[in-house]
């Protein structure tokens, strides 16, 4: 592909930049899903529980975080934008939550989600508490229980631009949390 414009610079359009955004995020969707079912036994954490735990859980926490966080900002930056740009959205000077709102409005994300807390809990992780362990089990609790919708909102994104933008001919499907059918780390 060359840029429309003559400049000779290879320019993914919007619906290969789409494609390899949900291809990217359906693998750290895939990967969120194994780390949560990890954590799972951990869950609900305390004061008491976070003080105790081991470096294994502590690493399968932080594996988990990390993913959460991944992902976050997949759906909120590449996956929104690729979808939004593929429905020849102007997005000059459109805040993040205008982007969300448009997202909402298609049908791309529902507004139930509340995916604006998801982005706001991402800001949360990235603030390190090494010495307040219930802030560290209210937080890690909070990713616990908004996974499924994180989940969920990737998984709306990818069957609405899978239908509405592919004709339903994507080689993805939505990670299904409802099983251990999507257990095995890839």
């Amino acid at each position: 592909m060359t840029d429309p414009r003559g400049s000779g610079d290879a320019a993914p359009l919007p619906l290969d930049l789409l494609k390899e955004n949900l291809a990217a995020a359906n693998k750290v969707a895939h990967r969120l899903l194994w780390s949560r079912n990890r954590v799972e036994a951990l869950m609900p954490l305390d004061t008491a529980k976070v003080d105790a735990l081991g470096d294994e859980d502590e690493e399968r926490l932080d594996a988990f975080l990390l993913r959460f966080n991944s992902l976050t900002a997949m759906v909120q930056d590449h996956v929104t934008r690729a979808i939004l740009l593929s429905e020849e959205e102007d997005l000059k000077g459109r805040s993040k939550k205008d982007q969300r709102l448009l997202m909402e409005k298609l049908g791309a994300l529902k507004p139930e989600l509340n995916f604006g807390t998801l982005a706001e809990l991402r800001n949360r992780i990235a603030h390190h508490y090494p010495d307040d362990s219930a802030k560290q089990a209210e937080i890690l609790n909070e990713v616990f229980v908004r996974s499924n919708d994180l989940l969920d909102g990737y998984n709306t994104a990818l069957t609405y631009a899978d239908q509405k933008l592919f004709g339903s001919k994507l080689d993805l499907h939505p990670v299904r949390t409802d099983s251990g059918a999507n257990l095995k780390h890839s």
